[in-house]
């Protein structure tokens, strides 16, 4: 695909977007977590009176670290041929993507998606069936959850695949002198990306049931399997793909299965 600068610019501007939506949507949920742990005599929590305020700050937070986040994964990683395509075709002067088609080839990994999630649902079911473990808080009910899944789609999809990744693999190319990255090194820019996936649940697991072998093995291999899908997933259709599939994979997980209820 043909892309001039300003073409990546506007791609740019998009994802940001994107980005600062994603982590807006994440404050109805974040907001009930921190009533929950308040409700549950934490004493650390404060919750901020104003919404308002909260948007601020999150939108912020989100236009900062989407900047960040959005060099990566369209200049730094160019080379890798990752990114957000279908995004950059809209901008771009030719029309290498046909949206039918891409929707077409998005089916398979959404079955796929569906089919992990309602397997990784049995597992969880089983595992919490011979090892159960001390709640320490009640979990957020669906509505919070549907919420959520799309902020988590949106934000961990371009943290963890468009720029972890993608970040991980350039700097590999690089290392290598490389101008293609090969097999083996987008496995590896996935297999790590996932790994920093998993640890970044371990506090939110912590939250509900605490930190124990069952909790933390759970947790690491769940998301080292998800996040490795996803990341295949980025790999072969691009970031909005990526996003698709993790927004259906979570709302399958966490609000249809509800794994916690």
């Amino acid at each position: 695909m043909q892309t001039n600068r300003r073409s990546r610019i506007q791609t740019a501007s998009v994802v940001v977007i994107l980005f600062i939506i994603g982590t807006l949507l994440n404050i109805p949920f974040s907001r009930e977590l921190k009533r929950l742990k308040i409700e549950a005599g934490d004493t650390s929590v404060a919750l901020s009176d104003s919404i308002a305020t909260d948007l601020v700050q999150t939108s912020i937070y989100g236009l900062v670290l989407g900047v960040v986040v959005v060099f990566i994964g369209l200049w730094l990683a160019k080379s890798a041929q990752l990114g957000a395509p279908v995004i950059e075709n809209i901008f771009s002067d030719t029309t290498d993507i046909k949206y039918q088609d891409f929707f077409k080839k998005l089916l398979f990994p959404i079955g796929l998606s569906v089919v992990l999630a309602l397997v990784l649902l049995m597992a969880h079911k089983v595992t919490r069936a011979y090892f159960p473990v001390e709640i320490i808080i009640e979990r957020p009910s669906k509505p919070f959850y549907a919420i959520v899944s799309f902020s988590a789609g949106i934000t961990e999809e371009i943290m963890f695949r468009f720029g972890l990744m993608s970040l991980v693999v350039a700097l590999i190319q690089l290392f290598r002198k490389a101008k293609t990255a090969s097999i083996s090194v987008v496995w590896t820019g996935i297999i790590v990306s996932a790994v920093f996936f998993g640890l970044i649940h371990l506090p939110l697991s912590k939250s509900f049931s605490g930190l124990s072998l069952v909790t933390v093995s759970s947790t690491m291999i769940g998301n080292l399997i998800t996040g490795s899908f996803f990341g295949w997933v980025y790999w072969k259709r691009g970031l909005l793909a990526a996003i698709i599939v993790h927004v259906v994979w979570d709302l399958v997980f966490h609000v249809v299965g509800s794994p916690y209820m």
